[in-house]
């Protein structure tokens, strides 16, 4: 089994990184992009936050991201809590040390997309921003000693999530133009130490070079561009909302270079989403979202297989099964009634190849008139081949580990449970999201109520 750890930026074992992670190919199709574009123009006016003395920008780029996304999508605006996405998500519960010891120490938008899906967004009324690290809020009010009432409900959770690039990689010009043409503002990672930004006042364009993706740490949202803005050595910049303020900057947004800080990485959306229901149910394994990943072949680095065990009630329904890939993909999906410890049985779904154009988090629909005979552990396998990186097996390497709840194939294709390996928890990061039937009503009384919602 090969392996590669994921803290903030990759640990490469055994290949050069080159070979492992090659230049990120622009997808982009041949479009008539115009020499400028501003979403602005367009009607976008979510307000520019100040995030004070907390290095939150990661959060505030993730949430407006959001809002932006089903805002362009619906023709709906939601005012989601930062507070919540910064202090709620798994690394800052755990306050794990692989990344930032606290909340106001940065982030990225892959962690909180883990919240995001697991659980959901908050309204912003329900849990207003603090510019210090605080303790998560949101999940319960204590009433008494004994019992612990919830205080937020979520409104929102994303079922879908693409990164166009890696934090250590800009992304190509052309590539940022079209997705911001087809998705709508983006979230991107920069230095925010370069020359002038801190006391930036608008009115030029900052063009500082930085190197390093480990100074690639804030967070900021992209939301146009102008190919026509000079500066010295060339021509051509984003136009970019921080959270800093209005009284920063071109009334909170600013102009940067194309290549230039970082501007370009951890290029990312949500495309879809859904309003939350107290009928919907996830089930999981890794806690923390996917953190690692492996290959299960001393020959075939690009392919593999992997499989999630899942307790379905008779009163439960299983709608989609959702993922996370580490690449451009081709991914196919079973589902069996039993495993029997060597190979699952009785197959009651099986998929097309699916087509996986990004990195990120996925979600595919199954049939919805599934029936689960009976209480059952059901088996979820999940078949990837990526198309350009090694290690197609998305895990979780920190959360806690499960009872062989997860398994992957090895290449003689012998099914094994995913291991501990040198004290580190492997477990695997397929999901299963489902439909809670209400007591007093049947399945086929429920999906058409449900489905009218």
């Amino acid at each position: 089994m090969q392996h590669s750890l994921l803290r903030g930026i990759l640990i490469f074992v055994g290949f050069i990184s080159l070979l492992i992670f090659p230049k990120t190919a622009s997808q982009a199709t041949e479009l008539d992009l115009p020499t400028q574009y501003d979403w602005r123009n367009d009607g976008y006016d979510f307000p520019v936050h100040d995030q004070g003395n907390c290095n939150a920008g990661y959060a505030f780029a993730a949430v407006d991201a959001v809002q932006a996304a089903i805002w362009k999508k619906d023709k709906v605006k939601v005012d989601f809590s930062v507070n919540h996405a910064k202090e709620c998500n798994w690394h800052a519960l755990t306050h794990y040390a692989g990344l930032p010891l606290n909340t106001c120490e940065g982030g990225n938008f892959k962690m909180l997309t883990n919240l995001f899906t697991q659980e959901g967004l908050v309204l912003e009324n329900c849990d207003p921003y603090v510019d210090y690290d605080d303790s998560c809020s949101t999940r319960c009010v204590e009433e008494d000693a004994t019992e612990c009432m919830p205080k937020c409900s979520t409104t929102y959770y994303i079922k879908e999530w693409q990164q166009f690039s890696p934090n250590f990689e800009i992304a190509p010009t052309d590539l940022i133009k079209q997705m911001l043409k087809e998705h709508g503002p983006l979230y991107s990672q920069m230095d925010p130490k370069i020359s002038g930004f801190s006391s930036y006042d608008g009115g030029y364009v900052l063009d500082s070079t930085s190197t390093d993706p480990n100074k690639w740490t804030h967070g900021v949202l992209i939301v146009g561009w102008d190919d026509d803005l000079s500066y010295t050595g060339g021509k051509g910049a984003w136009i970019v909302k921080n959270s800093y303020g209005t009284e920063w900057g071109n009334d909170g947004y600013f102009n940067i270079a194309y290549g230039k800080a970082g501007i370009g990485s951890s290029l990312a959306t949500v495309t879809g989403w859904e309003r939350n229901s107290v009928f919907n149910k996830i089930h999981f394994y890794d806690e923390a979202g996917h953190t690692n990943q492996i290959s299960t072949s001393e020959k075939d680095f690009f392919s593999g297989s992997a499989m999630a065990l899942f307790p379905i009630r008779s009163n439960e329904i299983p709608q989609a099964v959702e993922f996370w890939t580490n690449d451009a993909a081709t991914v196919s999906i079973e589902l069996y009634e039993l495993f029997d410890g060597i190979e699952p049985f009785n197959n009651l779904f099986q998929s097309a190849e699916i087509d996986i154009p990004y990195t990120g988090y996925h979600q595919f629909k199954i049939n919805e008139n599934l029936k689960i005979p009976g209480n059952r552990e059901i088996a979820v396998v999940l078949n990837v081949k990526n198309k350009s990186y090694f290690y197609p097996i998305a895990l979780d390497h920190l959360g806690p580990l499960s009872s062989d709840k997860t398994w992957y194939k090895n290449e003689s294709g012998v099914w094994k449970s995913l291991p501990t390996w040198q004290g580190q928890n492997y477990e695997g990061t397929i999901r299963l999201r489902s439909l809670i039937i209400p007591e007093g009503l049947n399945h086929k009384v429920f999906l058409p109520i449900v489905s009218k919602k």
